[in-house]
């Protein structure tokens, strides 16, 4: 067994841990969770009640369960006075050197574990970027895995309820995925912290592969048998009987009066009462008056520098205590003779002791020689998030130098992908200059993906101080990016808007004022157009408003969020398309991703897929080298919505599956509607609406009626659920509400929710033919205005299925030309099989079946389940024959499944491919032996043509 130790506690003077007593039960319990790797243990109790040493016999128990002389052990002990971000990951990989600088090339960090390195190393600069929280999460598990593929791995941390932010986060993020991996985690947490134990804990105890075991208190047997290993000996029944009273069976306490009694002799009788008396008060106390009120004047500074720096050098704790290297050496020698320091660091033996040294420390005392340690840190070099949790325990830092320290720990943890700790730095720098505009900004943006309420709040303190304007344009764009995260842009676009005016007398010609008035007009656009009662007044605004050439980064941005407005508007298709192809051809990277997804809006409503496809593509393939799961989901989600348009239903299905498994299972974003919208639509298809309506009855969005995009998109996935569950009334209630509720925003494109397209044959259905023609024709010059061949052929077919006789024949055959000229599979294949319908309805079986063959056809290559589940029985009426089946194996593959097939076929590993999709090695190899029994194949070598395979011949 390789054990790497981080820093577990041990015994006084480097003897044999006292003996493990009273604990079969829970060790019986613990060998048997750690039978099976991808289990944790977490061991809670008071101090002193002997976690420690139960998690070293269960360290013993795991390494010999798994019945594996070369298991990897690490472990960490998380520090009482606080720690940087990460720090107890770095303590826990030190030993395999992965913490060192120039680390890069070590094989471990290879493919997704790289992402692991702004946790581990230092040397980032503000350069290059924040590191991604998720990204960095994914990299130590992947760094995990592939440590764990060699040789089981057991990973020990003691005191949780110290455990900085990052770490813990990381810890619970491995333990809900560590079922596949040869990982055991055993973990101790005190249960008197009086601060409230972070979520993330909390949630690692739900974990059902975690087992929580209550460490008790010894009983009076145990207890004696732990006094007779001490003194050498039995110890009566009355010695057991005092120490059972005064130490309350608490095993840390049972050994320190066992020390004492060794040294100084047991109690002996009713004339020991003074000492009795004295030993009644063992807790604390017992520790100072019999170890630490014998130390001189020196040597109480010098423990107590000790307590103050833990595991720093002697050099630094001698400038604290005020002396010398070398007699502070001495006492530190001395300390451990006396059992109060660890043999093996300088460190305290238990966190008692140390928590006992520092209480002979007046409150003003201890918190000038925290003040006097962080200045020592700061002048000898040490990381400045050493200097910071020194600061942290101050109750104020009102030093400018100490400010200055903490905004550089924020920078340095916000570059290690730790947000949460970043902010707490900043937040206590706030404290002392709450007006400072940088310091608002940069807590804004630490908060904005973790706490964008509080984020916001920042903002509107910085925007209500005095500022020139071109920094309050800066705040004014950053207040709208964040606003969008917390779901609310009214406030971003009262702002933006009001910015956009002042900037007109403020702002001058140069090329940086030129860029920065651009920025502010995107950001009018983006977040006017978030919510449906801000629509119209960005359409008044920017009524007359030239579309700029697109020379720069920031024109192109305009120019893709104006593209959005004017597809919204309905403006002709036509017009919109060269511009929006500008602005992803020039691809602009992250300052312009709103921009591009504008252009997206625009170019496949209009359309023309092939560009939407390659950028799409691109961004996904970014965003998945980075480990940005938030980007993947969305783009993927993006790129569903083009696939069902473009009349694939298959790869709907499967980036629907994708973004909405990232939104739910990992992100856990609760209030998430675009990618169930997505998945519902193409659940529908696939004839699943039963599925799909379980999913939409989920979206929790609170005023989800004011969003332009997601509300419409709900409705409309609603509604087509409803339509083929048979509940007509319902989804035409939420057809109509879609129709009015894009009236009232202004919003004049009439393919963008096409719910009249979808009203009509309902209304067909229900006998109100009347309703339907008086829609439809309100709808008639949109479509004309818009002027792409998909949205005539829908116009023709939603007249034709209300119209009867000759009139409703010819719109109908009308219809079928204009979508067979265009991307509209799926609506093609709807026109063909109406028409075919209507004429075996007038007599003529043929031409009915030609109709209705290709109907089918169509069908079949977009994976149109649920129309093909219309059109059999008709074709079986006019007494047609299937000419192939309809049916492929490859149909039968859920989304998951077809993602990592499509991968896999293009040769990517298991492992490849489980990091490309966020999942665990385990879930891929579960799924390809799904894929492999659906499609009739042995291995991995066949899946290629397997799905191509789009048929079965009869």
């Amino acid at each position: 067994m390789a054990l790497l130790s981080a820093g577990i506690g041990d015994t006084p003077g480097g003897e044999a841990p006292p003996r493990l007593v009273g604990r079969d039960a829970e060790l019986s319990l613990i060998r048997e969770q750690v039978k099976d790797t991808g289990r944790a243990v977490l061991l809670r109790g008071p101090a002193g009640i002997g976690k420690t040493r139960l998690m070293r016999a269960a360290i013993d128990a795991a390494t010999e369960q798994l019945a594996a002389d070369d298991a990897c052990v690490l472990t960490a002990k998380c520090p009482e006075n606080g720690s940087g971000a990460y720090e107890v990951v770095r303590a826990l990989f030190a030993p395999l050197h992965l913490t060192d600088p120039g680390t890069t090339g070590h094989p471990l960090l290879r493919g997704s574990a790289r992402l692991a390195l702004p946790a581990l190393t230092p040397g980032r600069t503000a350069d290059s970027g924040p590191a991604d929280l998720y990204a960095v999460m994914q990299g130590l598990y992947w760094l995990t895995a592939g440590l764990a593929a060699d040789r089981p791995v057991v990973l020990a941390v003691d005191d949780l309820q110290w455990c900085d932010e990052a770490s813990l986060r990381w810890l619970g993020f491995l333990l809900r995925r560590a079922e596949d991996l040869q990982v055991v985690l055993i973990l101790t947490l005190r249960t008197e912290a009086e601060e409230e134990l972070p979520a993330a804990l909390a949630e690692m105890t739900d974990v059902p592969s975690c087992l929580t075991l209550d460490v008790h208190p010894l009983g009076e047997e145990a207890v004696g048998d732990l006094l007779a290993h001490t003194l050498g000996g039995p110890p009566d029944a009355a010695l057991v009987d005092t120490c059972m009273r005064i130490s309350g069976g608490t095993p840390l306490l049972v050994h320190l009066l066992a020390g004492r009694w060794k040294e100084s002799g047991p109690l002996t009788g009713p004339g020991d009462t003074a000492d009795e008396g004295a030993d009644e008060e063992a807790d604390l106390g017992l520790v100072a008056r019999f170890r630490i009120d014998r130390l001189t004047a020196e040597r109480l500074a010098v423990a107590q520098a000790v307590g103050v720096l833990e595991e720093e050098t002697v050099d630094i704790v001698a400038a604290l205590a005020g002396t010398q290297p070398e007699p502070a050496q001495r006492v530190v020698e001395d300390l451990r003779a006396a059992g109060l320091l660890r043999p093996d660091a300088l460190a305290y033996r238990h966190d008692l002791i140390r928590e006992a040294v520092l209480q002979t420390l007046r409150p003003a005392e201890r918190a000038a020689l925290h003040e006097r340690a962080a200045r020592l840190l700061d002048e000898a070099g040490r990381p400045v998030e050493k200097v910071a949790v020194q600061l942290m325990l101050l109750p104020a830092s009102p030093e400018p130098w100490m400010i200055t320290a903490l905004r550089s720990a924020a920078l340095d943890a916000e570059l290690r992908g730790a947000p949460a700790t970043a902010g707490q730095y900043l937040t206590r720098a706030l404290c002392h200059t709450p007006d400072d505009l940088d310091l608002l900004s940069h807590t804004a943006r630490v908060f904005a993906h973790i706490a964008p309420g509080t984020a916001l709040g920042h903002l509107e303190h910085a925007l209500a101080q005095p500022t020139d304007p071109r920094t309050r344009c800066c705040l004014v764009l950053q207040y709208g990016i964040t606003s969008l995260g917390a779901h609310n842009s009214l406030r971003a676009f009262d702002l933006v808007t009001e910015a956009l005016d002042r900037t007109v007398g403020e702002l001058g010609t140069s090329p940086a004022d030129q860029a920065l008035r651009a920025r502010v007009e995107a950001m009018v656009l983006l977040s006017g157009l978030d919510e449906t009662s801000t629509v119209g007044r960005v359409s008044h605004r920017f009524r007359d408003r030239t579309p700029p050439p697109g020379e720069t980064p920031d024109e192109r941005l305009l120019l893709g969020m104006l593209c959005a407005l004017r597809t919204l508007e309905g403006r002709p298709a036509a017009e919109l398309v060269p511009a929006a192809e500008r602005v992803l051809r020039l691809g602009d990277g992250p300052r312009g991703g709103w921009g591009a997804l504008g252009a997206v809006l625009t170019l496949y409503l209009a359309d023309e897929n092939e560009p939407v496809q390659a950028a799409l593509g691109t961004l996904l393939s970014q965003a998945t080298a980075r480990g940005e799961a938030w980007q993947c989901a969305l783009v993927s989600t993006t790129r569903s919505q083009v696939h069902l348009w473009a009349g694939n239903v298959t790869q709907a299905l499967s980036d629907a599956h994708f973004a909405h498994d990232l939104f739910d299972r990992e992100l856990r974003v609760s209030t998430s509607v675009s990618p169930k919208c997505a998945l519902a639509d193409a659940l529908v298809r696939r004839g699943e609406p039963e599925r799909a309506q379980r999913l939409l009855a989920e979206v929790q969005r609170p005023r989800l009626d004011q969003f332009s995009l997601e509300y419409h998109a709900f409705l409309m996935a609603r509604a087509r659920a409803r339509a083929a569950l048979g509940d007509l009334d319902g989804a035409l209630e939420d057809l109509l509400r879609c129709g009015d509720s894009l009236a009232a925003a202004g919003i004049g494109n009439p393919v963008l929710a096409p719910w009249w397209f979808e009203a009509a044959p309902l209304l067909a259905r229900l006998g109100r033919e009347h309703e339907g023609h008086a829609i439809v024709e309100r709808v008639a010059a949109p479509v004309d205005e818009w002027g792409t061949p998909r949205a005539r052929g829908m116009l023709s077919l939603a007249r034709g299925v209300l119209t009867p006789d000759d009139t409703g024949l010819d719109h109908l055959t009308e219809a079928a030309d204009l979508l067979a000229g265009s991307p509209a599979r799926l609506e093609h294949a709807r026109a063909e099989y109406l028409l075919g319908r209507r004429l075996f309805d007038r007599g003529d079986a043929q031409a009915a079946r030609t109709r209705l063959h290709r109907a089918i056809d169509i069908a079949v290559l977009c994976g149109d389940k649920s129309l093909l589940d219309e059109v059999r029985p008709v074709l079986a009426a006019a007494r047609g024959r299937l000419r192939r089946s309809t049916t492929s194996p490859a149909e039968s593959l859920s989304g998951g499944e077809r993602q990592i097939a499509e991968r896999a076929a293009a040769g990517a590993t298991n492992r490849e491919i489980a990091e490309a999709l966020f999942l665990t090695q385990r879930t891929v190899e579960f799924h390809l032996t799904s894929v492999y029994r659906k499609l009739g194949i042995r291995g991995r070598h066949q899946i290629a043509s397997a799905l191509t395979v789009t048929h079965r011949e009869p």
